[in-house]
């Protein structure tokens, strides 16, 4: 391999303590043996998925086997050693269109503490040329020796990817710390192989410069990323529950003119007409036919079929409709998979909104929520709106409460929870420990995305009933 290019830089990092790391392994390994999984399937709630599913042996006995299918792709999984406290071994192999992917995770703990963890791969494609689609890589953490007090003769931590054609490798040692920071040298090496060892040879005297300027920034944003990262996990450690908050700047918006807002999309509503039992104004990617009752009374029942038949049919049901009291739609699908309703107290002076929803949301069976949004609370107290919701792994809440109302804007505090129930919450720590600040992150461009739409729709800049047709208009598709 005196052929092969090679690349070196050292690098100074912030430290991140053992106990953590053994300690966001045991979660991992607790949500795995806690996991309802069994013959029938993947048990959530009151409902079982069986594309995921045990066919043999006990759940994590050595031995056990479990089988995931999909659209298009198996997944075989084989245990042929469990021990939490000791070694353990998983081999998995999944195919997809004739993608081929194998993998074997070996793990080894001393008790409560991690001692190494091997994990080797191939990939193997389809035909054509079946001899150049294939790859495979051998990845090894050796945590006692990295923690070791004494610094460790070998890399730690490497990684080997060999392709026919080419072959790379990667090693990480750690030196002497420098200021309490782990003093780190990268080592890699890359090049060709067979029968193209000599062109990979003479392809890296052109262009070995050009990559060595890719590998630098590579690793110098590597390095900056995990100084910046890992402080605050160390301080996060494995938060019970994730929590989130922002504050957004809305352009406000009178009550009067919601009231009167709400109060002429009511009537709007009333002056939709049909025509043998469809709806005239129906929109290009939908229709809504009348399937019981006079238009829009109590009792009074419809449908929605949508254009795109992957799209479920809608019901809608007419539980109550009064511009002076309480005004009540209800939805389903066909099949009772999704079902919801949503409510307001009184069109003329509007106080409350509710709404609630149970079925499968996002490909995640029974799920259940409700929304309140108290427009009384709104412009004396500040408080708006309470969202919850629950599933059989976790739970979550959403409040928005208006923090200062100052030069025609409101300045709204946004919060969020989420928490996990059962085997879920040791995943939910580690969603916190790994990806909190991303997490957070995508929740304030979340907030700041809605922020955005509302100022620019601008919804006190026009006449209440103007706007109310235009809504309709825009929910119709015309």
């Amino acid at each position: 391999m005196d052929d092969m290019a090679r690349y070196q830089r050292d690098a100074q990092l912030e430290p991140f303590p053992r106990e953590l790391l053994d300690e966001a392994v045991r979660a991992l390994l607790s949500a795995v043996e806690e996991a309802p999984i069994g013959e029938s399937g993947f048990t959530l709630g009151d409902e079982v998925i069986e594309d995921v599913r045990l066919v043999k042996g006990r759940h994590l006995a050595a031995g056990a086997r479990y089988r995931g299918e999909g659209d298009g792709f198996v997944v075989d999984v084989h245990v042929p050693m469990w021990n939490r406290v000791g070694e353990s071994r998983i081999e998995v192999v999944g195919d997809a269109g004739g993608h081929t992917v194998g993998l074997r995770v070996e793990l080894r703990m001393s008790g409560r503490r991690l001692r190494s963890l091997r994990v080797t791969g191939n990939y193997q494609g389809p035909k054509p040329f079946r001899g150049l689609r294939r790859v495979r890589w051998e990845c090894e953490v050796r945590a006692e020796e990295w923690w070791s007090a004494l610094a460790p003769k070998t890399a730690p931590i490497s990684l080997r990817v060999v392709h026919p054609f080419a072959s790379g490798e990667l090693r990480i040692a750690r030196r002497k710390d420098k200021r309490g920071r782990w003093s780190v040298r990268m080592a890699a090496r890359y090049g060709g192989r067979s029968l193209m060892r000599p062109l990979a040879a003479l392809g890296l005297l052109f262009v070995r410069g050009r990559v060595r300027r890719a590998l630098n920034e590579g690793f110098g944003k590597a390095v900056s990323a995990w100084n910046s990262e890992v402080p605050g996990m160390v301080e996060r450690g494995l938060p019970e529950r994730l929590e989130f908050e922002h504050q957004i700047k809305l352009e406000a918006v009178s009550r009067e003119w919601v009231e009167e807002y709400v109060a002429a999309l009511h009537r709007e509503i009333e002056k939709l007409s049909f025509h043998k039992r469809r709806l005239v104004e129906g929109g290009a990617g939908f229709g809504v036919r009348l399937l019981k009752g006079k238009h829009i009374r109590p009792g009074t029942g419809y449908r929605i079929a949508f254009a795109d038949d992957e799209v479920e049919p809608l019901d809608l049901h007419v539980a109550a409709w009064d511009f002076d009291g309480r005004n009540r739609i209800e939805f389903s699908t066909p099949d009772d998979v999704q079902t919801g309703w949503v409510e307001i107290d009184s069109a003329r002076k509007v106080g409350a909104v509710r709404a609630g929803f149970a079925g499968e949301f996002e490909g995640l069976p029974a799920v259940t929520a409700e929304a309140e949004a108290d427009l009384g609370r709104w412009w004396s107290t500040g408080a708006l709106l309470r969202v919850s919701a629950a599933h059989p792994v976790g739970e979550a809440g959403l409040t928005a409460d208006r923090a200062a109302d100052e030069g025609g804007q409101w300045t709204v505090h946004v919060a969020a929870t989420v928490a996990g129930l059962a085997w879920a919450r040791h995943l939910v720590a580690l969603a916190g420990l790994l990806s909190g600040p991303a997490l957070r992150r995508s929740f304030r461009e979340n907030a700041d995305a809605f922020a955005e739409k509302w100022n620019g729709a601008a919804p006190g800049s026009g006449p209440a009933g103007q706007a109310a047709a235009s809504t309709l208009r825009a929910l119709l598709g015309r």
